[in-house]
């Protein structure tokens, strides 16, 4: 009886192990499959804009700040070239341009005759960022897939980015990646002060020749010009 209990104890043992061997199959090849899609989706948007150089766009957005709930939207045009000018001509709310060329950046608000200069932050992110070097995106941030292409039919890639250092002034940024042609169709980020900013993209033109004068500022007479702090 007691050889025939143990038997029996032994088979039961052999079946949970068995089982729980199955779950841990179960639990970590979706983590597997994961992480070869994700690496594909990268490696596949690296070599997409590796071969942009410039870009034009139209773009919305819609910015919602924490403390006051309130919620700005704006629409206009964008012009991107490598590997660090950027245009910006906002045609709503209000008139205004943003260039950034190189570190320095400048805002021109036409209706209120000003100019604002300013320097880029150090760690600061801009949509060149993950734009134009994807490596550096590698460098920088932990990403992850959120949704993969077999569960989803919007026909997008979610990625999700945290900074992998302290320093930076982002928590973390959503890229949604087209499957078809891997641009980035829309950004949301999310900063230190848990302000969200989404950003898309649509009319994209790629390698359309974007002059580099597009990105010279030549200041208007009786325009007041306004020096910011430089930041350290």
């Amino acid at each position: 009886m007691q050889k025939s209990k143990y038997k029996m104890t032994c088979q039961k043992l052999k079946i949970k192990i068995k089982e729980a061997f199955v779950l841990l199959i179960i639990v970590l090849l979706p983590f597997s499959v994961s992480a070869a899609d994700l690496k594909d989706v990268v490696d596949n948007l690296q070599m997409r804009y590796d071969k942009i150089k410039e870009f034009q766009a139209d773009f919305s957005q819609e910015a919602v700040f924490k403390i006051s709930q309130m919620t700005e939207k704006g629409t206009g045009k964008v012009y991107i070239k490598k590997p660090d000018m950027m245009r910006w001509d906002y045609i709503k709310p209000r008139r205004q341009t943003i260039i950034i060329n190189k570190r320095d950046i400048l805002i021109y608000l036409p209706d209120e005759k000003q100019v604002m200069k300013d320097k880029l932050p150090a760690g600061g992110v801009t949509p060149t960022t993950f734009i134009s070097d994807v490596t550096r995106m590698r460098d920088d941030f932990n990403i992850l897939l959120l949704q993969d292409k077999k569960d989803s039919d919007s026909g997008l890639y979610n990625l999700m980015l945290t900074p992998k250092k302290e320093g930076m002034n982002i928590k973390k940024v959503i890229l949604d990646v087209s499957e078809k042609d891997y641009l980035i169709l829309k950004l949301t980020i999310t900063d230190l002060q848990d302000n969200v900013t989404t950003i898309s993209f649509s009319n994209m033109k790629a390698n359309a020749g974007v002059k580099d004068g597009l990105f010279a500022f030549k200041i208007p007479k009786g325009v007041e010009v306004i020096e910011r702090q430089k930041a350290k």
